[in-house]
């Protein structure tokens, strides 16, 4: 008998229960052997996400009954005024509506519908209309629902300014949620067991820490470029520090000293001549401009340096070294100069 009634009873709430974000009530009515209704019940309120069983109404939270036009009077539950109201029971439906402060026991027993002592009355106030069923069994699904917390990824970035930080994409919970279906019968929970679980993954936080810097440390080299389709790009050094050029040529590169007789300490831009100091064509490489040079076979890094001389034509450089002997170990070989910033 209770298998028949779980089933029938399971497919009337299946039927009910579509309609999203209802507020669910179900009132377990306990009859005296005289065919009464008595005012105390198991209200069991549920919203399709989770459910609230209390035994005495009084201890539910107000907001969720009376933000639906619902009042509590001594454990049992009013309709507001004038509410169409349908009443199914064993296929049968009646319709009435609801007087002030008329409570759901007073409007069964005015319509003369009886409760059995193992009886249960399920509520549906997701439409216009309230809708009353009354069974022995019902079935119907909740689901739960819990975050899944984010977590946060340093990357580093040539493209912005060294030990800056910049949110480039914020993290997002992700959500675990499992549906339980839930069986009561005669009055009792008689099963709850989980159906299906989905899985909304997290988004990471994702922090970006900048490398790019003016001017590399004594000693860089280049472990990588990136360069752009218009010639400009990013030195990404061996340190982990990065520079932006915007352009580069290859040039036949040679090295001189003020050693030799014939250099002068002071360069043609008035500036002592120094490791830094770079000699070129000004027609061809504007004085002042800031460089990073190094040899195309990876050889040699000469690394940052500064047109301040001159003294060599077309594209070619001269380096300043402090010896000859320097000079003379480097002798003559194709370098990339990098123009920075």
């Amino acid at each position: 008998m209770i298998e028949r009634n779980l089933a029938k009873g399971g497919r009337r709430v299946r039927r009910c229960w579509k309609t999203t974000f209802a507020l669910l009530l179900v009132i377990i009515m306990t009859l005296s052997f005289a065919p009464e209704l008595t005012a105390s019940a198991l209200y069991l309120l549920s919203d399709g996400v989770s459910t609230l069983v209390v035994g005495d109404v009084a201890t539910v939270d107000e907001s969720r009954v009376v933000a639906l036009g619902m009042d509590v009077q001594d454990g049992d539950m009013a309709l507001g005024a004038g509410r169409k109201v349908i009443i199914r029971r064993d296929g049968e439906e009646l319709y009435a509506t609801s007087r002030e402060g008329e409570t759901v026991t007073e409007l069964l027993r005015r319509e003369d519908v009886s409760v059995g002592a193992l009886d249960m009355v399920f509520v549906t106030l997701s439409g216009e209309d309230a809708v009353l069923e009354v069974a022995a069994d019902f079935t119907y699904y909740e689901t739960e629902s819990e975050p899944i917390p984010y977590g946060t990824v340093t990357r580093t970035d040539h493209t912005i300014a060294k030990d800056s930080k910049v949110v480039t994409q914020k993290g997002e919970n992700g959500v675990r949620e499992r549906t339980y279906e839930v069986i009561y019968a005669d009055g009792e929970l008689v099963a709850r067991q989980c159906v299906s679980e989905t899985e909304q993954a997290p988004k990471d936080e994702i922090i970006s820490v900048g490398t790019l810097v003016t001017e590399a440390q004594p000693g860089d080299t280049i472990a990588s470029v990136v360069s752009g389709a218009d010639g400009s790009g990013y030195l990404l050094l061996n340190s982990g520090d990065s520079m932006h050029f915007t352009g580069s040529m290859v040039v036949s590169c040679t090295a001189y000293s003020s050693e030799q007789s014939t250099v002068g300490t002071r360069t043609a831009t008035g500036t002592k001549a120094q490791v830094g100091v770079v000699a070129v064509d000004r027609k061809v490489i504007p004085l002042g401009t800031k460089m990073f040079v190094t040899a195309n076979d990876g050889s040699y890094t000469y690394g940052m340096g500064s047109a301040e001389d001159t003294g060599v034509r077309g594209k070619s450089v001269d380096l300043y070294m402090d010896t000859i002997r320097e000079c003379l170990q480097f002798g003559r070989r194709s370098s990339t100069v990098y123009f920075l910033d």
